[in-house]
């Protein structure tokens, strides 16, 4: 199966261009929504030679799920000497960013969360662990790190009140994967213009702020100390 040339005129390796072909069709029609067929024929060749670079369809959706895994481990990684509340704020721009930039992994987390031991959980087999074991160890163990070291920053600075990074995680992720679907799913369908990029962004920061506001007392001490 020859490889086809990308946009930049290199030759793509075939295994790559399949899974960009499963990715663009997670997005448009679901983790369950297409078949073997739907993926070949768009590279013009025919499905058993899908079976040259993986075992079965199953197979194919796990190493889309390493893909999301490999670029979820990247984020919350802070620009260095940045103020912590600034540098929380740009990577939770660049959680948009990645969300937005890669529809498909909006989908396989969803049918991840929805499938606890009752089907194929895609995600969590790519990760090699359920969700908690990552918070430790695993391939996601670093992300989640660099987040706690960020909230604790941003605490010990006296801008933001102390929380559990893993519930600061759980209400920025179940907020943005729901923004996406809920009413519709249009934006996973067609990356949404800029401006509507960035409300999306403001958006999820508004939710994130108002959960890191200090109380109203230590507000006006922090105050009080600045004057």
């Amino acid at each position: 199966m020859p490889a086809a040339v990308t946009a930049s005129g290199a030759r793509a390796p075939t295994r790559e261009l399949i899974l960009d072909a499963v990715e663009r069709l997670i997005a448009a029609k679901g983790v369950n929504g297409f078949t073997l067929r739907d993926v070949a024929e768009p590279l013009n060749v025919r499905v058993p030679a899908i079976y040259k670079h993986f075992r079965s369809r199953d197979d194919v959706l796990i190493e889309v799920s390493r893909r999301f895994i490999t670029l979820l481990a990247a984020q919350f990684q802070p620009a260095p000497g940045a103020d912590p509340v600034r540098a929380l704020r740009r990577t939770l721009d660049n959680f948009v960013e990645f969300q937005l930039n890669h529809s498909a992994y909006v989908r396989l987390a969803l049918v991840d969360f929805a499938t606890p031991s009752g089907g194929m959980e895609f995600v969590k087999l790519a990760a090699g662990g359920s969700f908690r074991d990552n918070f430790s160890a695993g391939p996601l163990a670093a992300m989640h790190l660099r987040l706690r070291r960020l909230l604790r920053a941003g605490a010990r600075s006296g801008q933001i009140r102390r929380v559990d990074a893993t519930d600061f995680y759980r209400v920025v992720t179940a907020a943005l994967l729901i923004r996406l679907v809920f009413p519709d799913d249009a934006q996973l369908l067609h990356r949404p213009p800029p401006a509507q990029a960035r409300a999306i962004k403001r958006w999820l920061w508004g939710i994130a702020s108002r959960y890191l506001a200090l109380p109203q007392s230590a507000r006006a001490r922090a105050h009080g100390r600045q004057r």
